[in-house]
């Protein structure tokens, strides 16, 4: 009876999986919110269960042109939002900019840039000049897709007799969306930063600046005469250091700290933040780079249980903000521990 029933909760797994990795759901996309920042920014935060694991996107529309700032990684979003920018937008989509690298900032341009192929794709430099690399990757998650749906048909028949008619379904729905999203590809970037540039939409500018942070690529936005910042991931309250430049990433956010000019700031994941508010994630990434330097002998698992509890602490008081703090907090460890 155990294993009947173990089999049973395995293949529901399976088929939630499938079905939640091609948002079967029709009201996924509605927990995104839209927050008028200004009459010309928009900021489309992420539902906060998804806050460490998908992105925000922003929408700055001047006179003439608009600019839509990441995507999500979930295609069906994507898709949506292109539909609503449609109702939404008073004029042309010109450009879409990629903050970085990382698949819930970029792969979903591909389905961008078949709704709205006029609209140029804005990357890093670094990004650009290893864009193969993401095309491939959007193939790839496309086939880990394709695996998933085939795994959950071959369960189908563990799936209580009363549940197998509404898998069914969505399965089929699901591998619709597959086919048409194997019709789409992520197309090259048509402007490449390698240093500071000025967009005017129309009346109203923004400033793209190349940073290397959170990644060896990073794009950073200010709108309003510097006091708005749309910053990536280089501004999370709580960052993930795995593979990014820890030590010009804190200089950056002492930058930003210290900038009289700037009010708000647009994080990639969770909410808004002041000033005040980026001294915890610089705390975070200076914590870790003292700590390795200070205990070289020590092991990646002693270091995590010595690092100071005082500045891991305002991450500990929420179970999603426990778990993904203690696995960014090994993965940072041990990128200074390597580049060493």
């Amino acid at each position: 009876m155990k294993l009947k029933l173990s089999n049973i909760t395995s293949s529901c797994k399976h088929l939630l999986l499938a079905c939640t990795l091609l948002s079967i759901a029709p009201n996924t996309y509605a927990a995104v919110t839209w927050n008028t920042i200004n009459p010309h920014v928009q900021f489309l935060k992420q539902q906060d269960k998804l806050r460490f694991y998908d992105s925000n996107q922003v929408l700055i529309e001047g006179e003439k042109c608009a600019l839509l700032v990441d995507t999500s990684a979930n295609f069906a979003a994507v898709e949506q939002l292109a539909e609503d920018l449609k109702k939404r937008l008073k004029t042309p989509l010109c450009y879409l900019v990629a903050t970085h690298y990382h698949d819930d900032h970029l792969l979903g341009m591909a389905v961008m840039q078949d709704f709205y192929p006029d609209a140029k794709l804005v990357v890093h430099q670094q990004v650009n000049k290893n864009f193969s690399l993401y095309q491939t990757a959007y193939t790839d998650k496309l086939d880990t897709y394709e695996k998933s749906i085939e795994l959950s048909y071959q369960r189908l028949a563990n799936v209580p007799k009363e549940e197998q008619a509404k898998w069914r379904d969505k399965l089929k729905l699901a591998k619709k969306r597959l086919f048409r999203w194997q019709e789409y590809q992520l197309s090259k970037p048509e402007i490449v930063i390698n240093s500071r540039k000025v967009i005017d939409l129309g009346g109203f500018e923004v400033t793209l600046e190349p940073q290397q942070a959170h990644t060896n690529g990073d794009l950073t936005i200010t709108t309003n005469n510097g006091s708005v910042l749309i910053g990536g991931d280089i501004v999370d309250w709580l960052p993930y250091p795995g593979h990014g430049e820890l030590k010009s990433w804190q200089t950056l956010l002492k930058q930003y700290i210290n900038d009289e000019k700037l009010a708000i700031i647009i994080p990639g994941h969770g909410g808004t933040l002041t000033k005040e508010q980026l001294k915890q994630p610089l705390s975070f990434l200076t914590a870790i780079t003292e700590h390795v330097k200070n205990n070289k002998d020590q092991s990646i698992e002693q270091l995590m249980l010595s690092f100071p509890e005082s500045v891991i602490e305002p991450y500990q008081q929420e179970a999603l903000n426990i778990k993904s703090s203690n696995f960014f907090l090994q993965a940072g460890l041990n990128r200074v521990k390597s580049a060493e």
